[in-house]
């Protein structure tokens, strides 16, 4: 594997092309800086989720003020799967884990829903998109995905496009096997996967939730997943069968 030309990748929200300047933020500046200490010189790569990945060469490396050179694209900005993935906040750590893994499964959409048991009054959803940026930074994704406020499992439903196929994960382990559904499914331009809460969905949701059209319920396995590994689990089968994991 041949080394890369970069020890350092930064998403900003500058344009990107040949011999422009971007200038970082001061929190990316310190970050450059003081916590990763690169000086003058050394070469770095940006990313907006527009233009594709460059390189670029540190001009002014200071704790408040860093100034970069882009010199040459090295990925072209590509197409992800479109996946919106509604989930129910759980703990900080675990809802961390979320956000981090389903980055890096590679989901457009990150959209937290408030069902009945779902306990997350103070969910920030500027932490959130902080852990979703560190993420596509490391994982080397090209853009970072979207993410949404807490809204109510109902109204999260109704902003869903009709032709989006919905994946409903019940963890009363009712629906047909995942490992059958999803790969027997048409290729469909939109997708979204729907996780409940720790103690799971009421009955009055799971009925709401298989009311909806294009929606399919499926089991994750015999055993009762946590939230976190219940969406680690349905967003690799989808990718797996329906998205960039496909060669």
């Amino acid at each position: 594997m041949f080394p890369k030309p970069y020890s350092l990748r930064l998403f900003v929200p500058s344009d990107l092309g040949k011999d422009l300047g971007v200038v970082l933020d001061k929190p990316q500046s310190h970050y450059v800086a003081n916590v990763m200490r690169k000086a003058a010189g050394e070469k770095i790569a940006l990313f907006n989720g527009r233009d594709g990945e460059w390189l670029g060469v540190l001009q002014e490396a200071h704790k408040n003020h860093c100034l970069v050179h882009v010199t040459e694209q090295l990925r072209p900005q590509l197409a992800e799967p479109d996946i919106t993935l509604l989930f129910a906040p759980v703990k900080k750590v675990q809802t961390a884990l979320i956000v981090q893994k389903a980055t890096e499964l590679g989901v457009a959409a990150l959209q937290p829903v408030q069902t009945a048991r779902t306990n997350a009054d103070r969910l920030r959803e500027d932490k959130m998109t902080l852990q979703a940026f560190e993420a596509a930074e490391q994982c080397e994704r090209l853009n970072i995905p979207v993410v949404g406020e807490l809204l109510p499992l109902r109204a999260a439903l109704a902003a869903l496009e009709p032709e989006r196929v919905l994946l409903f994960c019940n963890e009363r382990l009712s629906g047909n096997s995942a490992g059958e559904v999803i790969p027997s499914l048409p290729r469909a331009g939109k997708w979204a996967i729907v996780t409940g809460p720790e103690g799971g969905f009421t009955d009055e949701e799971i009925a709401f939730i298989s009311a909806r059209e294009n929606t399919y319920a499926i089991s994750l396995g015999p055993r009762i997943l946590r939230a976190e590994t219940a969406v680690i689990a349905a967003l690799s089968l989808l990718q797996a069968f329906h998205g960039d994991w496909i060669s």
